[in-house]
């Protein structure tokens, strides 16, 4: 099948690549804004310039990398050379002006200055010759009179002079401020552009499963070891609510505030302007969702569409309503709720291996469902069904496949009871203290009604009782199938000549 991929540079071409198998390999080095691909001989490369015209078209066999210059420096679109450059550059100029125009003052003043030290010492020197005159005589008075009469002078024409610097002055803080206004705003005008610039490019990266380039990368399968404190807190006043960063490379904060008949998402920079309620954007939505278990993944929402069974899709970027998708049987409204209740029946997650959604059915006996998504489609791609009851825990999130659950969400600490790995079908009840969560920072009050992993950061988002809070993992490597239980079991299955089902529980003894 034919597939064409579009990748948006800097230096403002269009990479369109006809692909005829799946031997092509993409990927992102974002520190130096290079895109590589590497296919195989029966795959074509075209450059195409915004015009249509074609630039350059690779040989099948070679390797190419995009970049935005000779020198790999970033290269701003033509776009940005018009009217926020040129008031950027006419502002760099004045200010380069004033700054040589306020040295020149600056001397002036100096040199006023050394005139009334001038006028002072004068004055002194006089009124010295003046003591050696009789003090009723003529010459007294005259010698008094020429002595007043040349500091009032010496006074007269710098007080002048300074007068007419310091109106210079004023009137060149004046420029300065304009200019550096002027400045401040065409270079936030510039970032925004930027900022939408990456978005898209971002968005044509995750829509081509690009990979991004980094000098450490964890790969799974991870195992969660502990979870530590940022110390990071933002109150948000609203007890329950959702936060996500999208987690892919330059994903935006979005955060959804209440537990029910919630219809709109609010977008953010960073979290300081979360902190000040700066909000970026916010997107209306055609739905109402219910809960707090909503994520933003590769620039769309997943939330559980209130009063019913169904999760929906909604894609942020095209403001559209994409997918709807029923989970048979699943509780909803409360009925398998995390410990929490507030309507925290459905839970989506996100993790290095896609979209997931944590729920119960009637079927599983209120049992935690897990289930891997296609985030495109929706579509189901796998079900594991656990022995651990969603009304027993206090929060879940997934790592590499595996799921953690919390012992609860008000305990101060708390600690991960339960975990489930989707990789070999294994479970544990973990000790307690065994991976201890602080539930909360500085041991204030806790009720966490939300609890998601960023596995771009490698960070918990918390949302506590009206404050959003920020925690890091520690996770180590392991071999999925080294579980003597598990592998146990496989292996007496064979014996029998029973077949494993992959989507059934093999609980570690």
């Amino acid at each position: 099948m034919r597939r064409i991929f579009i990748f948006t540079l800097f230096s403002s071409v269009f990479a369109v690549v006809p692909v005829k198998n799946d031997d092509c390999t993409y990927e992102f080095d974002m520190e130096h804004n290079l895109i590589y691909v590497s296919c195989s001989k029966n795959v074509s490369l075209t450059i195409k310039e915004k015009d249509g015209a074609i630039s350059l078209i690779q040989d099948p066999d070679d390797h190419l990398w995009f970049e935005t210059d000779d020198n790999g420096k970033n290269q701003l679109p033509d776009r940005f050379s018009s009217k926020s450059t040129k008031k950027l550059k006419d502002a760099a100029r004045l200010l380069k002006r004033m700054k040589s125009t306020i040295g020149t003052r600056m001397g002036t003043l100096e040199n006023i200055t050394a005139t009334l030290a001038s006028g002072d010492s004068d004055l002194r020197n006089d009124l010295t010759n003046i003591k050696q005159y009789p003090p009723t005589s003529t010459l007294m008075r005259e010698s008094m009179v020429a002595a007043l009469q040349n500091q009032y002078t010496y006074l007269q024409h710098a007080m002048l002079a300074l007068n007419a610097e310091m109106k210079e002055m004023v009137e060149m803080m004046s420029s300065v401020a304009t200019a550096a206004q002027k400045s401040v705003r065409s270079q936030l005008a510039m970032n925004d552009k930027v900022q939408e610039d990456v978005l898209l490019i971002l968005a044509s990266l995750a829509k081509a499963n690009v990979t991004k380039i980094e000098r450490k990368t964890d790969f799974c399968p991870q195992e969660l070891v502990s979870i530590r404190s940022d110390n990071i807190e933002i109150p948000v006043g609203i007890a329950q609510g959702s936060f996500a960063v999208d987690p892919i490379p330059g994903g935006q904060i979005w955060v959804t505030y209440g537990y029910s008949d919630i219809n709109e998402i609010f977008q953010y920079k960073s979290l300081e302007l979360l902190k000040y309620d700066v909000e970026k954007g916010t997107h209306k939505l055609p739905f109402f969702c219910e809960g707090t278990g909503h994520v933003v993944y590769k620039n769309s929402l997943y939330c559980h569409k209130g009063m019913s069974n169904k999760i929906v899709k909604y894609n942020l970027l095209q403001k559209k309503w994409e997918k709807e998708v029923a989970l048979d049987n699943a509780g909803v409204h409360n009925k398998y709720p995390y410990q929490s209740g507030k309507f925290s029946d459905i839970d989506f997650a996100v993790d290095e291996k896609g979209l997931w959604v944590i729920y119960a059915t009637t079927y599983s006996n209120g049992n935690i469902v897990i289930v891997k998504l296609n985030d495109d489609t929706l579509e189901i791609l796998e079900t594991w069904v656990t022995n651990i009851p969603k009304t027993k825990v206090g929060n879940a999130f997934m790592i590499c496949g595996v799921m953690y659950a919390t012992d609860s969400y008000e305990n101060i600490p708390t600690f991960i009871k339960y975990s489930f790995n989707t990789n070999n079908g294994g479970s544990k009840v973990l000790k307690d203290n065994q991976i201890i969560f602080p539930n909360t920072i500085d041991d204030k009050f806790a009720k966490n009604y939300m609890l998601d992993y960023n596995p771009i950061q490698k960070k918990l988002y918390a949302w506590n009782h009206g404050r959003v809070e920020v925690y890091s993992v520690s996770s180590k490597s392991y071999y999925p199938f080294q579980v003597g239980a598990n592998r146990v079991k496989r292996r007496n299955s064979r014996k029998k000549g029973k077949e494993i089902d992959s989507r059934k529980s093999y609980t570690f003894l």
